[in-house]
């Protein structure tokens, strides 16, 4: 599975993603590649297209998409906090989808279901100290979107341990 954080912070990094998205379609070593897209954080719904038309709710990726898969998250991990630890507004958070929980929350159910989990981060590592980003590399580990980069986390992905 790939979800990808569109939008905002991330439009400086749209043709990067754009390649990559395009690599990871044409790679034959990926038998059923699904993709998902979010902005920031993901609060209990996923969308089918980076309109952010046709919402999928977390809950329905879960059930349709067992432990088996590998989960690849793109994007910068980078939001205002209230959006990462919930403060802010819980109909917001919520959507129309229900269940109350916070961005950390969610991302953390996601990193506990798939065994193998691994986010992809244009922004340099120095860029991850102190923030969301760190927070966020706590819950699903992070590597920098470079070739070393997405050697690493194929590698982690291959592995033989659960990512968490």
């Amino acid at each position: 599975l790939l979800m990808m954080d569109v939008g905002g912070s991330m439009d400086p990094h749209a043709h990067l993603i754009s390649q990559v998205f395009s690599a990871a379609k044409r790679a034959s070593n990926i038998r059923d590649l699904r993709t998902f897209y979010f902005h920031n954080c993901i609060y209990g719904r996923l969308y089918e297209t980076e309109r952010f038309s046709d919402p999928v709710p977390v809950r329905e990726v879960l059930d349709k998409y067992g432990p088996e898969y590998k989960l690849v998250l793109l994007g910068d991990a980078s939001m205002h906090p209230a959006e990462l630890l919930g403060s802010g507004d819980w109909d917001y958070y919520r959507g129309r989808h229900g269940e109350q929980k916070t961005g950390i929350q969610w991302m953390t159910m996601l990193a506990d279901h798939y065994r193998k989990a691994a986010w992809l981060n244009p922004e340099p590592p120095t860029y991850w100290r102190g923030g969301t980003a760190e927070a966020l590399a706590g819950v699903v580990r992070m590597f920098h979107l470079t070739l070393d980069g997405l050697g690493e986390a194929v590698r982690h992905l291959s592995g033989a341990q659960r990512s968490r």
